[in-house]
């Protein structure tokens, strides 16, 4: 069968300079100029194929739900995915694919744990000041990003179309939407695409919390929690929220952006009137 699943390169480069260690501790970021990379050259952690499926994740989409399926990360439908798969459903073709029974199994596995894969940012092995940009499995070792489910071997279009039947025979509901080739393919054609975004977006994210943090930190340090509790609380908070959707795969990094855009002038004011109240020698200056 011919695949029309869309995968993204292996090696994803993120030339964007940053620089430091964030204050929470749980990303590193990479020193100026570097580019931040995930690779499989057998450098640093080892990167293997996922384990796991994605592939149920294209029930989220627009073009699945505005399709009304509803259906997909039931059980029904798995056990009808396997059905399909292990050639027991009258829709099954005459010669099931081989591929089809692990794609069905991974399917099963993804739909009964709410375990999801994650982004992080790890110091490389160039050295260090140089750091890679992984992506990581439910149980947390690096996985290659080309497979994560989301290829036609694995989130194949036509099993699952064949599935849609066999649950809509199975639960007698004649008119249940069906689950069109054409809808799984483009929907795992745009999960991958938000991969690739959320991955290229994770360093620049990651040096912007970092600068906010170390705002935050310095302004904390020359008294704003007594001059200043609310505007620190609030500073406070959007990092939080920033830092929470960072490596989070659900998050848009959009969001993400727009919540920093908002804690960076908040960090920047704490810390410009706690420079200023300690330049005239003052305690609390809030203005």
């Amino acid at each position: 069968m011919k695949k029309t699943g869309v995968t993204f390169g292996l090696m994803l480069m993120v030339a964007v300079p940053v620089g430091g260690a964030l204050a929470s501790g749980g990303l590193g970021l990479a020193g100026p100029g570097d580019a931040v990379s995930v690779s499989s050259t057998g450098r640093g952690a080892a990167i293997r194929p996922a384990g796991f499926s994605l592939c149920p994740t294209i029930a989220e989409t627009a073009q699945v739900r505005n399709q009304g399926i509803d259906y997909i990360r039931t059980r029904e439908f798995a056990e009808a995915v396997s059905a399909v798969a292990n050639g027991t459903s009258g829709f099954a073709p005459t010669k099931v694919p081989a591929e089809w029974r692990g794609a069905a199994n991974l399917w099963m596995e993804s739909v009964t744990s709410s375990e999801k894969p994650r982004i992080a940012v790890t110091p490389g092995d160039a050295g260090p000041d140089k750091f890679q940009v992984v992506l990581l499995s439910p149980g947390g070792a690096p996985v290659d990003p080309t497979r994560v489910g989301l290829e036609e071997g694995s989130c194949n279009s036509n099993l699952l179309f064949r599935a849609s039947l066999e649950y809509r025979f199975r639960q007698g509901q004649e008119d249940a939407p069906l689950l069109y080739p054409h809808l799984v393919r483009n929907a795992a054609s745009g999960i991958e695409k938000r991969i690739i975004a959320k991955m290229d977006s994770v360093a620049r994210s990651a040096k912007r919390a970092d600068e906010i943090a170390a705002r935050i930190l310095e302004a904390e340090k020359a008294g704003a929690a007594e001059c200043q509790p609310r505007e620190l609380a609030r500073a406070k908070a959007e990092l939080a929220v920033a830092r929470a959707g960072i490596t989070d795969l659900d998050f848009d990094p959009g969001v993400t952006e727009a919540v920093l855009a908002r804690a960076e002038p908040l960090s920047g004011n704490l810390l410009a009137a706690r420079r200023y109240a300690a330049s005239r020698g003052i305690r609390c200056i809030t203005e």
